[in-house]
């Protein structure tokens, strides 16, 4: 499992299935409002998708 403590209390949680041949990704985002919790999440889910588009095509 890693677990990567991001600027601003925000995580990503990267772990392997424990009933699945899957790779599992949680985000936990914070901010002072809804719209600013929205955008951080997604800047991270945008930052997720690329990283795994990117070693899929390795």
């Amino acid at each position: 499992m890693l677990e990567y403590h991001l600027k601003g209390q925000n995580k990503l949680i990267i772990r392997p299935s424990g009933t699945e041949p899957k790779i599992k990704v949680y985000l936990s985002a914070a901010g002072k409002s809804n719209a600013g919790v929205e955008a951080i999440n997604t800047t991270l889910t945008n930052a997720v998708f690329n990283l795994v588009k990117s070693i899929a095509s390795i």
